[in-house]
């Protein structure tokens, strides 16, 4: 899957293009800052049951933390969440 970039722009939900792999199995890319980041919700997904996001960072091939999160993956996020964690990810120097 390619990841749409997005470098000097705000990052908004509605902005993310989400490709459908099953029944409530989503999943967008979108490339930050030099991380690649995956945004899901499906069953296994934390909060995904519920309606709510999941994102993971990557740098390379690699799974990263750059927000120290304490994980390689959050979840549990609304859109708006998900807004917010982009835009930190954007701002990272």
């Amino acid at each position: 899957m390619t990841s749409t970039r997005y470098a000097s722009t705000i990052m908004k939900f509605e902005d993310l293009r989400f490709r459908f792999w099953a029944e409530n199995d989503i999943q967008a890319r979108v490339e930050i800052n030099g991380y690649d980041i995956s945004i899901v919700r499906n069953a296994l997904s934390y909060g995904g049951k519920k309606g709510l996001y999941e994102i993971g960072v990557y740098k390379g091939d690699k799974m990263c933390d750059p927000l120290e999160w304490g994980d390689t993956v959050k979840g549990w996020l609304t859109p708006e969440l998900v807004e917010q964690e982009l835009d930190k990810i954007k701002k990272l120097s």
